[in-house]
């Protein structure tokens, strides 16, 4: 019995720290932790900023597009001097610089329709992230619940222990005074053994109910943490009885990010229609350009002038005298380099105008568009009606569980009034000696079993009730 006692006290020690957290946790910390922490959340929020990111780009394509350029080259040999556009046979050293813009006038709706679209793109994902979070919440509040009952599974074997220990010292006490056989003692201590290792595996099986639902939080497995126990109302708003899962249907179809999210969808691919068509209208755009450039063979005229003579041959000729040369003196500027900064100022100049773009023929490329966004739309409704029916036969078995468990529940309770009559009986008869220890640990055995019974009944009920708000729109809370 000592070595009995003593395997209790070190499971009690062993079990101890899982009740005795720094940091308690109700079902709303639960909840904001892991849309906060959860991957999958996180992965969803990326994918609304890529949405707003396809929005923004939309936005700004309504925007002029403005870039400039720089280029330095040598140029060798034979080539054209970029500032004169004359063939020269010398190494020519040449920049050019210029800014150039564009912009849409009009482009057959395109740009409008394409930011309409994007705008419903975004909101189909913040759609999905609130049902990936409610989804989230249902499995937390699941596991939350998981923790709740083996708890109280722990507290029923805890108790049941305690009073088999109360049994046997009763017994001890009977056999030390030879009005009981010590058989009875041995069937109290292997009953006690039974107990503690009952208690063992309710706290294997909390152990696991915290792996699970850390697991939902991302939190580490060694953290330690407590949870804070609600006191549960059955009497829920809404009686399951008389409600009808056309009424929950209608309710959902308002409330559900799923058929949300699916509706916008279905309205981008409706503008995707229009932005297909105006592929197959004109569009008008606008351009300019300044530019300028410099050449190392660049030159300039200065004040001073020089003559040179020039012979122009000899024409002149002088009976008996003879021919005499012809010459002119010819008056030519003197030239300099042209600095680098007078020639980008000699050559600026300046473009702008307007350019029209008529499609004629695209080899069908506008028509298959058209049509692939068409069947685009038609893939929407039919996916927003495989969501509705979904929706529905996911209500009608939510509806159907929450019932059968409401009977399990009032059927398991019946069973909890009428075992505790019996063992009360049972009890009595065997301080009487009127039944010996094995009836009454049968007795004691179905007692505790319509007991577990009881909390499975009622933490699946609640469960189920909390399915239902789910679909009636509202918070989950305990």
């Amino acid at each position: 019995m000592i070595k009995i006692t003593l395997t209790f006290i070190l499971s009690l020690c062993f079990f101890a720290p899982n009740f005795a957290q720094d940091d308690v946790w109700d079902l709303a910390r639960c909840l904001r932790y892991a849309e906060a922490n959860n991957l999958q959340v996180k992965q969803s929020a990326i994918s609304i900023r890529l949405a707003e990111l396809q929005e923004e780009q939309n936005e700004k394509s309504r925007l002029p597009n403005l870039s400039g350029s720089a280029s330095h080259g040598y140029n060798f040999g034979y080539s054209i001097d970029p500032t004169t556009n004359e063939f020269e046979v010398r190494t020519i050293q040449s920049n050019t610089f210029g800014i150039s813009g564009n912009g849409l006038i009009y482009g057959g709706g395109q740009v409008r329709n394409s930011i309409k679209q994007s705008r419903y793109d975004v909101a189909a994902a913040e759609a999905d992230v609130s049902r990936l979070k409610n989804d989230l919440g249902l499995t937390i509040a699941q596991a939350y619940l998981q923790v709740l009952l083996t708890q109280d599974q722990i507290r029923i074997t805890q108790n049941r222990r305690e009073q088999t220990q109360d049994r046997l010292n009763r017994t001890q006490k009977l056999v030390n005074a030879g009005a009981a056989a010590r058989v009875s003692l041995l069937d109290f201590e292997a009953q006690l053994a039974s107990d503690d290792q009952s208690i063992v595996a309710a706290e294997n099986a909390l152990i696991q109910a915290f792996a699970a639902l850390k697991n939902q939080l991302n939190l580490d497995p060694d953290y330690r943490m407590s949870i804070q126990r609600p006191s549960f109302e059955l009497s829920d708003e809404t009686d399951i009885t008389t409600v009808t899962v056309d009424a929950l249907y209608r309710e959902a179809l308002n409330n559900q990010p799923q058929v949300v999210a699916g509706e916008y969808r279905k309205k981008s691919a409706e503008i995707g229609i229009d932005v297909a068509k105006a592929g197959l209208r004109p569009q008008l755009t606008y351009f300019g350009n300044l530019n300028t450039r410099y050449s190392s063979l660049g030159i300039r005229a200065t004040d001073e002038v020089t003559t040179e003579r020039r012979y122009l041959g000899d024409v002149v000729d002088v009976p008996n005298i003879g021919t005499f040369p012809l010459q002119l003196d010819v008056p030519i500027p003197v030239t300099e380099n042209n600095p680098f900064f007078n020639q980008l100022n000699q050559n600026f100049g300046q473009v702008v105008g307007l350019n029209l773009n008529v499609p004629i023929y695209s080899r069908g490329i506008n028509n298959i568009n058209i049509e692939r966004a068409e069947l685009n739309v038609l893939s929407a409704d039919l996916n927003n009606e495989q969501i509705r029916l979904q929706l529905k036969s996911d209500i009608q078995n939510a509806l159907i569980d929450a019932r059968a468990a409401l009977n399990s529940f009032n059927a398991a309770q019946k069973t909890l009034e009428a075992r505790e009559v019996a063992f009360t009986s049972a009890q009595k008869r065997f301080d009487l000696g009127a039944i010996n220890t094995f009836d009454y640990t049968a007795a004691k055995d179905a007692l505790d079993i319509a007991k577990v019974n009881v909390l499975n009944a009622k933490y699946q009920y609640v469960f189920n009730l909390k399915v239902l708000d789910f679909y009636l729109g509202r918070n989950i809370t305990l």
